[in-house]
């Protein structure tokens, strides 16, 4: 068949030449010329010398199949099956033969608002242009139409019932499946309570929040208690206390309270003189007499040296002696008269500095001479001297080590980074239409990248001028090459100043400038 696209003015024409072998019914296209018929496109009649054209008015409308690249949602669906019925029925009231009417998604043309169609009936006597029966192409577009997921897919299934189901395809059946369909209301609002939900189920969740901060941080204090036993001293002299080096002892022995000695338990306290005058006695005097000959005889009691600590390892634990100074390391001091628990005070420790030890020249192996035959003494080889080995450089600790910069091959300069030799910096492809008025950079990041003003269809949506079709043109792309497709836009498309015709894939280049009825752009490939 001979199809074609024709503009003229404001006006988008699919047009068919008719050619010598056709019978065109008259009756037919008197009928499609003088009748606006509800689902079947506009139709003209026009003849230019001996060549006859029928033509189709499609103006601001695209191809069902345009519609239908990417996600279908339930408006397109319902909307373009609504629109192939109705043009069937009307067909049949108008008497029109159906099997003239083209059914081919390229050549069915909707609206993309309200997804309405227009369909082609060709008057050509002894022609099938449907080609199938009208079940199996349903099902056909069934089968190769992805649905939008984010929606209730219901009313896939209740089409694919009836289709499957339906013994003998019949239009008015078919209509009742598609109204009762429509008349559900659209389950689009669910998804939004579902959205709502997510963010009231939190709010429950943050009372407790407040029931946290009572968590008991008051038993924390409890161990206060289990403290408080620790520093019992009131023993000191009945329990060894630890002596921890550099540190004055956890438990000080604390003074006991000298309080007036009784008769009776004074042999298990001290009596100063003051208590054997306030309270004079014979048994306190025996008592004063043997407590002060027991502090002269641990007096008299000469220091025990310790033993030697051998060079380069650290001395072991200890125990402190009666009479001498606790060790510095770590050890048990035996509380007693005359000992003293304060430790001496360590030194700090100095960190071990590595001096490189200096290079000795290899020592050569001494060859004895063979005593049978008797030679003279060999000449000692002349020492060359080895490869010096790779000695790591001493670096003073808490000092940073410099491994100096990496050189450009070719001398021009120093650089942080690595040059790698050879490498080219490849070019990316990255395709963008940049537009003139703004210099708004748009990505070209899907197969077809449609341009318009109908939020609900457009990729990129123009929305601040009136004179941009609905849907205006697509950019499409496939064998790495880019295309731009006008879709029967009111206004045209022009790439570099010269307008295109609708759908018919015009090439881009890098730098071609595009424009879209007064609103330029630039198509980059970089």
């Amino acid at each position: 068949m001979a199809y074609s696209f024709e503009t003229q003015g404001t006006h988008t024409y699919f047009v068919y030449t008719v050619q010598e072998n056709d019978a065109v019914d008259t009756m037919s296209l008197g009928m499609l010329t003088n009748n606006k018929i509800p689902g079947l496109a506009p139709t003209l009649f026009t003849q230019m010398d001996a060549t006859k054209f029928i033509k189709y008015d499609v103006s601001a409308k695209i191809s069902v199949k345009q519609l239908f690249t990417g996600q279908v949602n339930k408006k397109r669906l319902l909307g373009v099956f609504n629109g192939i019925v109705d043009a069937m029925l009307s067909a049949e009231e108008y008497m029109l033969d159906t099997n003239t009417i083209l059914l081919d998604l390229d050549y069915i043309f909707a609206d993309v608002t309200t997804c309405k169609t227009v369909l082609v009936c060709l008057p050509i006597i002894g022609t099938d242009l449907a080609g199938k029966d009208l079940g199996i192409f349903f099902k056909d577009i069934m089968f190769n139409t992805q649905f939008d997921q984010t929606e209730n897919c219901d009313h896939v299934a209740k089409i694919m019932n009836y289709l499957n189901s339906a013994p003998i395809f019949s239009l008015q059946d078919f209509k009742k499946v598609l109204d009762a369909i429509e008349s559900v209301p659209t389950p689009e609002p669910q998804p939004s309570v579902q959205k709502v939900q997510p963010p009231v189920q939190p709010q429950p969740e943050q009372p407790p929040k407040p029931a946290q901060p009572v968590p008991p941080p008051q038993p924390k204090p409890q161990p206060q208690p289990q403290h408080q036993p620790q520093p019992i001293p009131s023993q000191p002299q009945s329990h060894p206390a630890f002596s921890i080096p550099g540190q004055a002892p956890n438990n000080p022995p604390v003074p006991p309270v000298q309080t007036p000695a009784k008769p009776q338990g004074g042999t298990e306290k001290e009596i100063s003189v003051l208590d054997l005058l306030m309270h004079y006695s014979k048994e306190n005097v025996e008592l004063y007499k043997a407590q002060k000959a027991a502090k002269k005889a641990a007096q008299a009691v000469p220091p025990v040296a310790p033993p030697p600590v051998k060079q380069g390892k650290q001395p072991t634990a200890g125990f402190a002696i009666p009479g001498q100074n606790a060790p510095a390391n770590n050890g048990f001091a035996i509380p007693g008269p005359g000992v003293q628990q304060t430790p001496p005070p360590v030194a700090p420790a100095v960190p071990p500095v590595n001096v490189p030890k200096p290079q000795q020249p290899p020592v050569q192996p001494q060859v004895k001479p063979q005593t049978a035959t008797p030679t003279p003494p060999p000449t000692p080889p002349k020492q060359t001297p080895a490869p010096a080995a790779y000695v790591q450089p001493q670096v003073p600790q808490g000092q940073p080590m410099n491994f100096g910069e990496t050189v450009l091959m070719d001398g021009a300069g120093s650089s942080n980074d690595t040059t790698i030799l050879g490498a080219v910096a490849a070019t990316q492809v990255k395709p963008h239409l940049v537009r003139t008025k703004n210099n708004e950079k748009i990505n070209l990041d899907k197969p077809v990248f449609r341009i318009g003003k109908e939020k609900s269809f457009a990729d990129y949506v123009i929305s601040d001028n009136p004179v941009i079709s609905r849907s205006h043109a697509n950019i499409v792309s496939h064998d790495d090459a880019y295309f731009v497709i006008d879709t029967n836009s009111t206004n045209h498309t022009y790439v570099d100043g010269v307008m295109i015709q609708s759908n018919v894939e015009t090439p881009l280049v890098h730098g071609t400038k595009l424009r879209l009825a007064n609103e330029e752009f630039e198509f980059r490939m970089y």
